[in-house]
């Protein structure tokens, strides 16, 4: 009887400790994954998490049918380890200086990624000049330039400037990456993704990785193409106004900038949509490309985005300057004004020129259309998750 109590009891106590155990490692992790060696990899008083080698595991990128294949760089290979690492300093806060702000703040998966504020206030409550642009189908850039006005030739070099941004998280890189080696889970993350410590380089990596994953191909729009849903007839008149060149009463062009990439809806171009009316490329209020590239024919030039999702990412423009999607197609009906760089999709060389004047049923119809490319899986799938909640 005695021996059948302590057997109990020790039972009893184990699941106990068990159940009372901290589980540090974020959602989605199993048990292996967790941390449990020293803090440091340099501590030389207990294990270093780079006594071990790591093996890592290719991550299955699924490609949807219609896209192109994705553009991986040979130097960084995507890894269920370097993805999930990736994950994580995407939703950390660890991030900015202060510790209050991740990339997340101003890209929220409800959003497609994209931020509803005109502008994003960074840690010390300065607002950019850009909208925050949505985040995803971002392995199929087809080699163009990242950002607004591309300034940034790779995903890799775009993660980590709104770490070093003064107006966004505002840090310092040494700072980061001291930060990242004093934590208790990251250096074995690092190690188990690079067998590596912490590094400027590997965390601008990681943080690819894991946005290289963000694909969006699910909506309406794509349940058409494969017969398990149909569009409404407003629907397909919307969507035949957007392929032709000719819409009910005039010609809509949507398709020149927006259809090049086939599903991807855009063709990654930097054009001029007509947003300002300035008589000389210096009078442009943001000169886009043209910063970049010092080259007039490139002022008032930003890259044209994917209309994926696009009900979800407002305000819109560079600037967020249309609150909706009524205004948008406003000023593509009648507000393009003109400018020394207008896109000639715009201009004279597929149009007369002249507005477009979508009729009021026009209008509804192409806004009908907008909503079909919707995905509301992308927005709610858990691999894109916050890791921590």
């Amino acid at each position: 009887m005695r021996n059948t109590v302590l057997i109990f009891l020790f039972c009893y106590f184990t699941l106990y400790v068990l159940s009372c155990q901290k589980d540090n490692a974020p959602n989605g992790d199993t048990p292996d994954m967790q941390d449990t060696t020293s803090t440091n990899p340099n501590d030389t008083t207990g294990n270093n998490v780079l006594d071990s080698t790591y093996t890592q595991t290719a991550y299955q990128l699924n490609i949807p049918n219609g896209f192109p294949q994705p553009i991986i760089p040979p130097d960084n290979p995507l890894t269920n380890e370097g993805v999930l690492l990736g994950r994580m300093l995407f939703y950390d806060p660890i991030l900015s200086a202060d510790s209050t702000m991740s990339c997340a703040t101003c890209h929220r998966q409800e959003n497609a990624f994209a931020d509803p504020r005109t502008t994003s206030p960074g840690i010390d409550g300065i607002n950019g000049t850009r909208n925050s642009m949505p985040l995803f189908n971002l392995a199929y850039g087809l080699n163009q330039p990242f950002t607004w006005d591309g300034s940034k030739a790779t995903l890799e070099q775009q993660s980590l400037e709104p770490i070093t941004n003064p107006i966004e998280l505002h840090q310092s890189l040494p700072d980061l990456i001291a930060k990242l080696k004093a934590h208790p889970n990251y250096p074995l993350r690092f190690a188990k993704a690079f067998n590596a410590a912490p590094s400027e380089d590997l965390a601008a990596k990681a943080i690819s990785q894991f946005m290289r994953t963000l694909i969006s191909a699910n909506s309406r729009f794509d349940q058409f193409q494969t017969s398990s849903s149909n569009p409404t007839e407003l629907e397909a008149q919307g969507y035949n106004i957007f392929i032709t060149e000719n819409g009910m009463l005039g010609e809509a062009e949507c398709f020149h900038c927006h259809f090049g990439g086939g599903k991807l809806f855009t063709e990654f171009a930097f054009k001029n949509n007509g947003l300002d009316a300035v008589e000389n490329h210096l009078d442009f209020p943001d000169p886009g490309l043209g910063a970049v590239t010092g080259v007039p024919e490139d002022y008032g030039k930003f890259k044209t985005p994917s209309l994926r999702n696009i009900a979800l990412t407002p305000p819109y423009m560079h600037d967020g300057r249309f609150a909706t999607l009524e205004e948008v197609i406003d000023h593509y009906s009648n507000g393009i004004h003109n400018s020394p760089t207008l896109s000639p999709e715009l201009g004279s060389e597929y149009t007369t020129g002249e507005n477009v004047n979508f009729t009021p049923e026009e209008k509804a119809a192409l806004i009908a259309f907008l909503h079909t490319l919707t995905d509301s899986s992308f927005i709610t799938n858990p691999a894109f998750s916050n890791p921590f909640e």
